[in-house]
C-alpha cells in the first residue's frame, strides 16, 4: 500500500516503479468524504412504497470507506410475505463488501415479535453496512404504505450525509417528507378526535335523554303515589271518624239501656222483695219452718202416691226429697255459698213468676240466705 500518492510512475527496464491500489485511492478519499448518502439529490437513495409488498429505492450516490455507490435507476425489492400472527420490521441497507469487491442494496429481514426491532448493522474490516429506511411489516398485511417506512439516511448513527466536498444540503425531500408524515398525522388524529368527539356528543345525549326521561318519570310516580296517599288517607281518616262517631253512638245508647236496664231490675226486684215479705211475713225464720214442715208433707204425701205406683210420681218425689235433704243440712254447708246460692233461688223466683213453684224456690232462697245468717250469727 503507497504512504504517500498521487506521483508518476517511472519505467525501469520495461517496468513501471509506482503501482497504486484500490485500498490506495479508498484510505486517500476517506481522509475528506465520510461515510453515508450524497444529499444531493435530496432524494438519492430514497425508499418507497410500490405496489404490495414491493418497494422502491430511487437513484443516488452512497460513500463507504472511500469507495463510492452509485444506483443510476430505481431499484425494486420486494420483501418477504407478512408473518400471520406477529409483527417485524425489514431493514433495507447499503452494503461494503470487501470479500465480494462489491456495494450493493439488500434487505436485513426482521424477527417476528409482539414488540419488533430491527436487525443490528456489521460493520467490520470486511462489510460496513448503512441503513437508509426501515420498513415496519404488521401482521397479515399484504401492501406496504408510506406511513410504514422510517427514512435513516439523515440517521448518522445508522447512514449519515456525506459532508466535506458538498458546499450545500438540499433537505427539500426530507422536509416535504416530514410535512407530509405530519400533515398525515395531524389529519389522522383530527379524524380520530372528531369521531371520538361525535361519539362523546351522541353519548352525552343519550346520558342528558335518559336523565330526563328518569326524571321525568320520578316526578309523575311522585305525583301518583302523592295523590294516591292523599286519597286513601282521606278515606281512612274519613272511615275512622264513621267509626268514632258509630262506636260513640252504640256505646251511649249501651250505657242508656244499661242504665234503663239497672233502673228497671232494681225497681222490679224491690217491688218482688216487698211481695215476698208481704208472703212470708215477718217471722222469717218461722215461715221458713212452716214452709220445710209444708215441703215435708209434701214428700210424705208424694212418698205415699210413689208407693202406690208410678215412675213419673217416684222421680218427683226424689227430686222433692233432695231439695228437701238439702234445705235441711244447709248448716253444713259454705255460708258464703249459701248466701250467693239463696240469691240465685230469689232471682230465678223473680225471673220465673209465671212458672210453678215460685213460692218454692223463693222458700229456699230465703232459706239458703237465713242459714247463711244464723251461722255466721250464732
Amino acid at each position: 500500500m503507497a504512504n504517500c500518492l498521487p506521483f508518476n510512475a517511472i519505467l525501469v527496464d520495461e517496468q513501471y516503479d509506482r503501482v497504486y491500489k484500490a485500498e490506495d485511492w479508498a484510505w486517500y478519499f476517506a481522509t475528506f468524504i465520510a461515510n453515508g448518502v450524497f444529499p444531493k439529490p435530496s432524494d438519492g437513495l430514497q425508499v418507497i412504497a410500490y405496489d404490495k409488498m414491493e418497494i422502491k429505492v430511487n437513484a443516488g450516490y452512497a460513500f463507504i470507506n472511500g469507495y463510492a455507490f452509485r444506483n443510476p435507476v430505481s431499484q425494486s425489492i420486494t420483501l418477504s410475505t407478512a408473518e400471520g400472527a406477529l409483527n417485524r420490521i425489514d431493514r433495507v441497507i447499503v452494503r461494503w463488501d470487501l470479500t465480494q469487491r462489491d456495494i450493493y442494496l439488500t434487505v436485513l429481514k426482521g424477527v417476528p415479535s409482539a414488540k419488533p426491532a430491527a436487525a443490528a448493522l456489521t460493520r467490520n474490516t470486511e462489510i460496513w453496512e448503512l441503513a437508509i429506511a426501515d420498513i415496519y411489516v404488521g401482521k397479515g398485511v399484504t401492501k406496504i404504505q408510506t406511513k410504514d417506512i422510517t427514512d435513516q439516511r439523515f440517521n448518522s448513527a445508522l447512514c449519515g450525509i456525506v459532508t466535506g466536498t458538498i458546499e450545500e444540503i438540499d433537505a427539500s425531500v426530507l422536509t416535504k417528507q416530514f410535512n407530509d408524515f405530519f400533515n398525515t398525522y395531524s389529519q389522522a388524529v383530527l379524524d380520530e378526535f372528531s369521531i371520538y368527539k361525535q361519539d362523546m356528543e351522541k353519548y352525552l345525549s343519550e346520558i342528558a335523554g335518559i336523565y330526563e326521561h328518569y326524571i321525568t318519570m320520578t316526578e309523575s310516580l311522585f305525583t301518583q303515589y302523592e295523590n294516591q296517599f292523599s286519597e286513601r288517607y282521606n278515606s281512612f281518616e274519613s272511615t275512622l271518624d264513621g267509626w268514632d262517631a258509630e262506636l260513640l253512638k252504640a256505646y251511649t245508647a249501651f250505657m242508656a239501656k244499661i242504665t234503663l236496664f239497672q233502673t228497671e231490675a232494681e225497681s222490679e226486684f224491690n217491688a218482688w222483695f216487698e211481695d215476698i215479705k208481704e208472703k212470708l211475713g215477718g217471722d222469717i225464720a218461722g215461715s221458713l219452718q212452716l214452709q220445710i214442715d209444708g215441703l215435708t208433707d209434701k214428700v210424705e204425701q208424694l212418698r205415699q202416691l210413689a208407693e202406690a205406683g208410678g215412675a213419673e210420681t217416684a222421680e218427683t218425689l226424689a227430686e222433692l226429697d233432695r231439695r228437701l235433704t238439702l234445705v235441711e243440712n244447709g248448716w253444713n254447708i259454705n255460708y258464703k255459698h249459701d248466701a250467693v246460692l239463696g240469691l240465685c233461688y230469689l232471682g230465678a223466683a223473680y225471673m220465673c213468676q209465671h212458672y210453678e213453684r215460685t213460692e218454692e224456690t223463693a222458700v229456699l232462697g230465703i232459706a239458703y240466705i237465713g242459714n247463711s245468717y244464723l251461722a255466721n250469727t250464732f
